[in-house]
């Protein structure tokens, strides 16, 4: 328009064509300059999820502070460390904004209140998520039930439970407890097996190990073959209690 506008003053026709063209060259380095950059950066980095925009998201974002609640509460009362953890997750995990945040919050309560179905929220998440984020998940729910450094028999069973919701197999939460604990190899080895072992396995060579060194079988041997033997049936017991803990027996 400038261009167009010069020429018409000047009166020349012969340079309005000319001042025209330089008008539209002009313009289009502005619009490069003040406008397609910060689009192309727009695109190249999406911003953190500050809302829930789709009913979708929103059903989402409610079962997973579903099952956040139900591990949380698997030991008794929802303490501020728990409540840190699912905030954690879902601000660095899943880049929720401040307003989502808020919303979540909202959520917990909602279930704390009114506890929801663990087995119906863990399907929901199953459908929304592939393997790799469903084992992440499971993680992060592993770490809130050891947020006071102790993994509970109620919060062992509401973690399995939520396994099985999920659609993953006993080799996929062996593979998250042992991110927590370790494989147990040494306990493993004390009982004669290795982590392959079924639950019967080893149960069955507890008990046998434990029956074969009970110091009471070598009381007649002295005081020497018992000290010896409690300290071995000692082993055999510790090694079990821990694999029962890793396996959530």
């Amino acid at each position: 328009m400038l261009g167009l506008g010069v020429g018409l003053l000047i009166g020349l026709p012969v340079a309005i064509v000319p001042l025209v063209i330089v008008g539209l060259i002009l313009g289009h380095l502005l619009d490069e300059l003040n406008v397609f950059p910060s689009e192309a950066a727009a695109q190249e980095k999406p911003l953190p999820r500050s809302v829930l925009n789709t009913p979708a998201q929103d059903h989402y974002a409610r079962h997973l502070c579903a099952l956040f609640i139900e591990v949380a509460r698997a030991d008794g009362e929802v303490v501020r460390d728990e409540v840190r953890v699912v905030r954690e997750y879902f601000a660095h995990q899943l880049k929720y904004g401040p307003e989502a945040l808020g919303l979540v919050r909202r959520y917990l309560k909602e279930h704390l209140a009114r506890p929801a179905s663990l087995e119906d929220s863990a399907a929901a998440c199953r459908d929304e998520l592939p393997t790799s984020e469903r084992l992440l998940l499971l993680d992060a729910l592993y770490a809130l039930a050891l947020v006071d450094g102790h993994l509970q028999r109620a919060e062992q069973e509401a973690l399995r439970r939520v396994t099985q919701g999920l659609g993953l197999s006993e080799e996929e939460l062996r593979s998250v407890t042992a991110r927590h604990f370790g494989d147990g190899e040494v306990h493993y080895a004390r009982l004669g097996l290795t982590p392959a072992a079924s639950d019967a396995d080893v149960k069955r060579a507890y008990r046998q190990l434990a029956a074969t060194h009970h110091p009471d079988r070598v009381a007649h041997l002295g005081q020497g073959a018992v000290e010896q033997a409690s300290r071995r049936f000692q082993e055999i017991k510790e090694s079990y209690e821990e694999i029962r803990r890793l396996r959530g027996l």
